[in-house]
């Protein structure tokens, strides 16, 4: 477990959300971001691709409770896994960090698990480059970032059991992230999120303070969100 002092000085040495549980404080942290078109070789969502932005991902399930696409799996990296699904993303490469996201509640949470994901596994300063808006909270965020190969900072275990759409629209996405963490009263903790839809991607939006989180953690239970399921092969 990580001292006060770690949670103060080290927030953004491992970039992303702070996982807060009762007495217990974990370090973790997420992603999304924008790339050059590249159109998706699926006939049956071309129209619809296009229609989306400049990733040209298919929006696929858009409500509040989308089904789990038939290719989603789990990608892992120094101990950590995170889904993704190569239709609906990340389904592009920017710099070695998974781009481009369906335009739709579910492509939202894979943009918040993936931004997570690299931000333990690589470079957090640069995985804040590519993965938020420009805001101020941006600009804060990055002056108290140090350029690392990424490292979580976890003593307690946690997994990514799934998420809740709060609010969707097509420009704006509220999207509670749930993780597993052992020893808390429920077993999961949900942070709230909220990403903004910019130039054809998801991309975070920070508070001023440069937080990647928008509201207090939640202590949901099994059944309140949309749980991840997949191959962990």
């Amino acid at each position: 477990m990580k001292t006060s002092k770690t949670l103060n000085k080290g927030w953004w040495i491992s970039l992303g959300i702070v996982v807060v549980v009762v007495i217990l404080a974990v370090i973790i942290f997420i992603k999304p971001a924008t790339k050059t078109p590249a159109p998706v070789a699926d006939p049956t969502t071309s129209a619809t691709a296009q229609a989306v932005g400049g990733c040209n991902v298919p929006k696929g399930d858009t409500s509040s409770k989308p089904a789990m696409p038939k290719d989603l799996r789990w990608e892992a990296a120094k101990g950590i896994t995170w889904p993704v699904s190569d239709t609906y993303g990340p389904t592009q490469d920017k710099d070695g960090y998974g781009v481009c996201f369906a335009r739709s509640p579910l492509g939202a949470a894979l943009a918040m698990a993936t931004f997570s994901g690299r931000t333990n596994t690589q470079d957090p300063k640069k995985a804040l480059e590519i993965y938020a808006m420009a805001t101020a909270g941006k600009k804060v965020a990055l002056e108290s970032t140090k350029t690392s190969s990424g490292d979580s900072g976890r003593d307690v275990p946690v997994g990514f059991a799934g998420f809740s759409t709060d609010s969707f629209t097509p420009e704006e996405a509220q999207i509670t992230l749930v993780l597993a963490v052992a020893g808390t009263s429920t077993g999961y903790v949900g942070f709230p999120c909220t990403l903004r839809w910019v130039d054809g991607d998801w991309k975070i939006k920070l508070l001023d303070d440069g937080s990647p989180y928008a509201g207090t953690p939640t202590a949901p239970v099994s059944g309140q969100f949309v749980a991840w399921s997949g191959s962990r092969g």
